[in-house]
């Protein structure tokens, strides 16, 4: 697998979280399981190398995930009460260890700059657009429920 960050490519205060290493490689992963571009073993002819440009764009949305991962849990949770009244006011943040849907598509469509993302120039990733409003694409996840992927138009989940 491709190594796109790294964790010297952290921040200094991200580099000494005690799961840097296991964000890094996460991310590393994420990232090529939803860019495909970005997944290259060093062999041009089986794939597609991506090039410096890609890789530093790449590198920019991950590190600001891994930054975000690192930040989970801080925050505070603050509670006012005034005789029969109360008021809870929760600021931290719980966003698990996921890509956000907008670091997905800056990911997918690094792919598809400079050419085609695919054999043939055959867009291989495809439009987001396909896919149903309610396939777990939509809401975060690494996977299409909506069945896309399989048949090129939803097949699950009609309404």
């Amino acid at each position: 697998m491709a190594e796109i960050i790294t964790v010297s490519d952290l921040p200094g205060d991200v580099q000494s979280h005690e799961l840097a290493n296991v964000m890094v490689a996460g991310a590393n992963a994420k990232a090529s399981r939803v860019a495909p571009c970005l997944a290259w073993t060093g062999t041009p002819i089986a794939n597609p190398v991506p090039t410096a440009d890609q890789l530093a764009e790449s590198r920019l949305i991950l590190v600001g995930a891994v930054k975000r991962w690192a930040d989970t849990g801080s925050g505070a949770l603050a509670s006012q009460s005034a005789g029969p009244f109360g008021m809870t006011v929760d600021t931290r943040q719980r966003t698990g260890f996921n890509l956000w849907p907008s670091e997905i598509t800056g990911l997918q469509d690094i792919c598809k700059i400079g050419g085609s993302s695919g054999a043939f120039s055959i867009d291989t990733l495809g439009p987001s657009s396909l896919h149903a409003p309610w396939c777990s694409l939509a809401f975060g996840a690494l996977y299409c429920s909506c069945g896309v992927d399989i048949a090129g138009y939803p097949i699950f989940e009609q309404p």
